[in-house]
C-alpha cells in the first residue's frame, strides 16, 4: 500500500498525520487481510518517515505483525541548526509565508519546553 491521505495535509500537525495513516492502514488491513495478516512493514522517506514513526502508538493491535520500520532521511531529532545561512533563511522564508505546523514542530518553536 502506498499511503495517499497525507499528501494534501503535510504543513499540518505531525500526529494528525499519524492518526491520519494509522486509518489509512487499519482500513487497508480490514479490506484486504480479513483472515490474517503475516507482515507489516514501515517505509518512508523525510518527512513520511516522522509521519510513520508517529502512527505506531495508533496501531497497538498490528504490532505484533510489525516486521519492519525504516525511515531514509528522516529528521526524527528535529532541525534546529545549519551550517548554511542560505538554508536558515529559507526555512525562515518558509516558515512565515506557509504558516506550516509541521515545521514550525520539527524546528522546535512549536512551544517553550522543548521536551
Amino acid at each position: 500500500m502506498c499511503s495517499m491521505d497525507n499528501e494534501e495535509h503535510t504543513d499540518g500537525n505531525i500526529h494528525e498525520m499519524g492518526l491520519r495513516l494509522a486509518n489509512e492502514i487499519t482500513q487497508y488491513v480490514e479490506e484486504n487481510c480479513p483472515n490474517a495478516m503475516s507482515k507489516l512493514s514501515l517505509i518512508g522517506h523525510s518527512l513520511g518517515g516522522i509521519i510513520c514513526r508517529a502512527c505506531l502508538p495508533f496501531i497497538v493491535e498490528f504490532h505484533q505483525h510489525l516486521y519492519l520500520f525504516m525511515s531514509f532521511a528522516s529528521p526524527h531529532l528535529g532541525f534546529m541548526y545549519s551550517a548554511s545561512k542560505l538554508v536558515s533563511a529559507g526555512l525562515w522564508v518558509i516558515k512565515k509565508w506557509k504558516k506550516s505546523e509541521c515545521l514550525k514542530m520539527l524546528t522546535m518553536v512549536d512551544d517553550k519546553d522543548l521536551r
